[in-house]
């Protein structure tokens, strides 16, 4: 059962390093690709490409190849002297040490020790020697500051890489306590039977993650907002008009950053886009208005019709879920009822990017997975 395991994992490391997940339409996640094929949970789904990463390495974001952080571990696995417990713990200490002490000589001498002792003892039996292999390589932790924040003021960070955005910061104690509320909230584990019949994995970390997305998504609500159209956020866009009918290409915001097209329309399902659109000499024929987003009583008939996501694979609740046009808005299509359909952002973004497709019948959203989902047996 483990060399069938570091298998899957191997194969899983090998369709990501050969692009895969993006000519599927994954936008390069090999966690998605796993969860949509594999029809398992987010949280066990990265849990899989991280340990695919660590144990097979990866691709790089400019396309090189990445060297595995564990080969040590990975050898041990594949010999099935070890299991997924030993990994995720090993993965984990790896992943709590500075960047520098990875990079020193001493780091794959204390992982194949890991590895070995790993293979003659259970999960538990590794936390002994991480505790003193921590305090051989980082004895300091991380270092100590003694400045005082000169006013309680709030601060966060937000940057773009890639894809995925990194977000710091800090709040007031106030201001803490209540996000730390909401989070606690939103963020219980899951029973099994609302998790599709299997306990709910995730770290803490995740469940504060996924909680943090949906008080985004709550926010973006149009209800929830102040009156500025009855949109929950506007971006202005330039792209050609090519770009714009055959959804290929990217726009240009007005800060001068780049989205690419297929990821804006999946946006302007839900957002208010304004669109320049540039000709061939790149003359402005048109500057368009905000018309794309479901009008507070629209929504209300979509969230009795769908009771929240509409995809068979969700539970997610209507204030958790976007409004989809099933037939484009650039593409002519109508902001009706019978034109769209109420997803989470999971699966908003597995209709725009995969061969999911879905339409009104008799009403009622009908789904059809991809073809190679389907002819999947498990």
């Amino acid at each position: 059962m483990r060399r069938a395991e570091a298998e899957l994992l191997s194969q899983l490391a090998e369709l990501d390093k050969e692009g895969a997940p993006v000519e599927f339409g994954y936008c390069g996640s090999a966690a998605t690709l796993a969860q949509d094929v594999l029809r398992i949970s987010r949280a066990e789904a990265r849990r899989m490409a991280e340990r695919a990463r660590v144990l097979f390495g990866a691709l790089g974001i400019s396309g090189e190849l990445l060297s595995p952080d564990l080969p040590n571990t990975a050898e041990a696995y594949s010999r099935g002297e070890v299991g997924s417990e030993h990994v995720d713990r090993i993965r984990t200490f790896a992943a709590e040490l500075p960047a520098e002490v990875l990079l020193r000589d001493a780091w794959p001498i204390a992982e194949k020790a890991l590895a070995q002792i790993a293979g003659e003892v259970g999960p538990r039996g590794l936390v002994q020697p991480i505790r003193e292999l921590r305090a051989r390589l980082d004895p300091d932790g991380q270092e100590p500051t003694d400045r005082e924040p000169t006013r309680p003021d709030r601060e966060i960070w937000l940057r773009q890489h890639t894809n995925q955005w990194e977000i710091r910061g800090r709040l007031d104690y106030e201001t803490g306590l209540k996000l730390r509320s909401v989070l606690d909230a939103l963020g219980q584990p899951r029973s099994a039977e609302a998790n599709g019949g299997t306990p709910d994995t995730r770290t803490p970390a995740e469940r504060d993650a996924n909680a943090f997305a949906d008080v985004i998504q709550l926010a973006a609500n149009p209800e929830n907002l102040p009156e500025s159209g009855g949109e929950p956020f506007t971006i202005m866009v330039t792209m050609t008009e090519q770009s714009l009918r055959d959804g290929i290409g990217a726009a240009t915001t007005m800060d001068g950053s780049t989205i690419p097209a297929t990821q804006l329309r999946r946006i302007a399902c839900d957002a208010g886009i304004i669109p320049t659109v540039l000709g061939s000499e790149g003359e402005v024929l048109d500057m368009g208005c905000r018309d794309r987003t479901a009008p507070p009583k629209l929504r209300r008939r979509l969230t009795a019709r769908d009771n929240g996501c509409a995809h068979p694979d969700c539970d997610k609740p209507p204030a958790l879920t976007q409004a989809h046009h099933i037939h484009h808005h650039a593409n002519g299509g109508p902001t009706t009822q019978n034109n769209m359909v109420l997803l989470c952002a999971h699966h908003h973004t597995l209709i725009h990017h995969t061969e999911w497709k879905v339409r009104i019948h008799n009403g009622k959203p009908d789904f059809t997975p991809p073809e190679y989902r389907a002819s999947i047996r498990c």
